[in-house]
């Protein structure tokens, strides 16, 4: 994978380059709710409902919050407890199939010292409605479902491919990895491993497992950190000024984002929009702090 470094480094971005920084300041208010889990569910589920209407995905997240459960197994090997569900509902991929989700319960989440406890299934959902604003289209509908191990999240399942990709597609799939390095720049994704990146039937990139995102200070993990340095093309660059000079659409985006977010990380999430907008460059991260924990 070639990196397309540049050779510069981009000007001092607060919210987007770590470089320089060696402590991280965990906020105070990290691990004080303000409401209890319940009311948090409640009132995130309420906002996703009231968005979703004006999803590509629409049908989609409504079958992943309240289609029945057929069935269920556990996945095993996570270090958070996951489930896979078979809802009854056609899978939008393979309509003579059922619909199956990945679901991650908040009661099932091994606490972290720089994540507020029972907020990485939110997070899924946040980093999804990212993804739909910027029309990237790689992470699968991901849904808030009061579950049989109480609320959390709820991923399309996505068939892999069963096939090498073609010369034209594996060329295709390069661009695919930077847009998907440009949603994780501005997600703050403090780890995506190579496994949590799929090539679908459709010979898509698939970003799943989304939950260590939005933290409020630069904290990126990326197996992708070869592209650090380098100019987005500039099909991605011109993704994120739209977004940024469309305040409406920002707007409607940061409304969703405050009910599954804290404002702090809503806060800083606007702050990086406008600084990759302002200056397309990946960030420059550590060789060895920016590579997440397994990142092979």
């Amino acid at each position: 994978m070639a990196s397309g470094r540049s050779g510069r480094l981009p000007r001092r971005r607060p919210h987007l380059d770590p470089l320089g920084v060696r402590s991280l300041v965990v906020p105070d208010d990290i691990d004080t709710p303000r409401e209890s889990s319940g009311e948090r569910f409640d009132r995130a589920a309420a906002a996703v409902t009231a968005a979703r209407s004006q999803l590509r995905d629409a049908a989609d997240m409504e079958a992943l919050a309240t289609a029945r459960i057929e069935g269920m197994g556990e996945v095993p090997y996570g270090s958070n407890a996951v489930f896979l569900l078979q809802l009854e509902a056609p899978d939008p991929a393979a309509r003579d199939q059922p619909m199956r989700a990945v679901y991650k319960p908040a009661r099932g989440e091994r606490p972290l010292w720089d994540f507020p406890r029972h907020t990485l299934y939110l997070r899924e959902v946040a980093t999804y409605f990212v993804d739909a604003a910027l029309g990237l289209g790689h992470v699968p509908a991901t849904a808030l479902r009061d579950g049989p191990f109480g609320p959390g999240s709820a991923q399309l399942f996505v068939h892999p491919a069963n096939r090498r990709p073609s010369t034209a597609e594996a060329a295709d799939l390069e661009m695919q990895l930077r847009d998907v390095a440009m949603l994780d720049v501005l997600v703050n994704n403090a780890d995506r491993k190579r496994s949590h990146l799929l090539v679908t039937t459709a010979m898509c990139i698939a970003a799943i497992d989304n939950a260590l995102t939005f933290l409020p200070y630069p904290r990126q993990r990326t197996a992708l950190l070869s592209f650090g340095g380098s100019q987005l093309p500039q099909r991605t660059a011109q993704r994120v000024r739209d977004l940024a000079r469309d305040a409406q659409r920002l707007d409607t985006l940061r409304a969703v984002l405050s009910a599954l977010l804290s404002g702090r990380e809503v806060t800083a999430f606007t702050h990086r929009v406008r600084e990759l907008a302002a200056d397309p460059t990946y960030p420059v991260l550590d060789d060895w702090d920016g590579r997440p924990f397994e990142w092979w």
